[in-house]
């Protein structure tokens, strides 16, 4: 089992002292860390390993590389909170009436995965093409 975290960019260490880093994303809250146990569904915890060590062989422009590190942030805490919808609706028993309620929150999982697949390919694209511009394309991504 792949173990990693990602701290919260935008967010500060806590002062104390920590034996090592691992004990201090372990007893983290849930809004300074994102976890690779966080993610319990194998496939939504391969795509977050994948995207974030592409990640980690980032290198260009500071700031650019700090607003790419903020939408990775962004994109891993809401495939974490998107975990229960996902079990939600894998398990949803088709009964007649239900699929209304059934679609729109598939459509919005559908447009997330887009969104997050797209980011993901943009980081692979840059690992292998680290050319300025395409470092501010991946950084611009919504």
């Amino acid at each position: 089992m792949t173990s990693w975290w990602m701290w919260d960019p935008a967010g500060t260490a806590p002062r104390r002292r920590f034996r090592s880093e691992e004990s201090l994303a372990r007893s983290a809250p849930d809004t300074q860390v994102v976890r690779a146990d966080d993610f319990t569904c194998p496939t939504q915890r391969r795509r977050a390993t994948a995207v974030r060590s592409d990640f980690l062989r980032v290198t260009g422009d500071p700031v650019q590389v700090a607003l790419v590190e903020q939408r990775l942030w962004t994109l891993l805490v809401a495939l974490r909170r998107a975990q229960p919808l996902r079990n939600a609706l894998a398990t949803a028993v088709p009964k007649p009436g239900r699929a209304a309620l059934v679609a729109e929150p598939s459509r919005e999982l559908a447009e997330f995965d887009r969104r997050f697949d797209r980011f993901a390919d943009a980081v692979r694209v840059l690992v292998s093409d680290p050319t300025p511009e395409q470092l501010r394309h991946t950084a611009a991504l919504d």
